[in-house]
């Protein structure tokens, strides 16, 4: 084919428009996706990260209140600060959990037939509070008991009985004598 044969057809007015319209869909195709593609890219980037940090924002607001609510509760309670350290001391001081329990049972004429500590922790990783667990068997009336139970969960030191069972005593001699199987509990931090 000759050159103006090729020169004529494609300056030709059908041929033009063709022409024209490849162009054109080359070049805004070129400009889709170095232009816009990047911008939508980016927009939708932006709006992922203001999802995420109003997601993150929600979540600090909420640990900001949280220690809000325990500076005024730390606040409220501070006259009874060393009351919450008499009640949960940063130690297990078993000696001492066995001092008072000992000091009730003699007071409250229980029979101390065997005592036990159970369950203690002296790792130092653990920041909740752990118990000291102390099984006992007694023998006592029905009276001397309830006293004692009185007595224990009115210390300072926090106590809890965790289990108590309560049989007849078949070699008392006294009708009212009970033998008395306790766990009770002790805490500390």
């Amino acid at each position: 084919m000759n050159l103006g044969v090729i020169s004529k057809s494609v300056f030709e007015k059908k041929s033009g428009d063709y022409i024209f319209i490849i162009f054109f869909l080359l070049i805004f195709s070129v400009f889709i996706i170095f232009a816009i593609k990047p911008s939508l890219t980016t927009a939708y980037s932006l709006k992922k990260e203001v999802t995420d940090l109003a997601n993150i924002n929600n979540v600090y607001e909420e640990k900001i209140n949280n220690i809000t609510l325990v500076q005024i509760q730390i606040e409220e309670n501070r006259d009874y600060l060393p009351l919450f350290n008499q009640s949960i001391s940063e130690h297990p001081e078993v000696n001492k959990i066995i001092e008072d329990i000992k000091k009730m049972a003699d007071k409250n004429s229980l029979t101390l037939n065997k005592a036990s500590i159970v369950d203690i922790n002296f790792s130092k990783a653990n920041k909740e509070k752990q118990n000291v667990k102390l099984k006992m068997e007694v023998t006592t009336s029905f009276e001397n008991l309830k006293k004692f139970m009185t007595d224990i969960l009115g210390q300072r030191r926090l106590k809890l009985i965790d289990e108590l069972i309560i049989s007849r005593d078949k070699d008392s001699s006294n009708s009212g004598g009970l033998k008395v199987n306790l766990t009770i509990d002790g805490y500390y931090l």
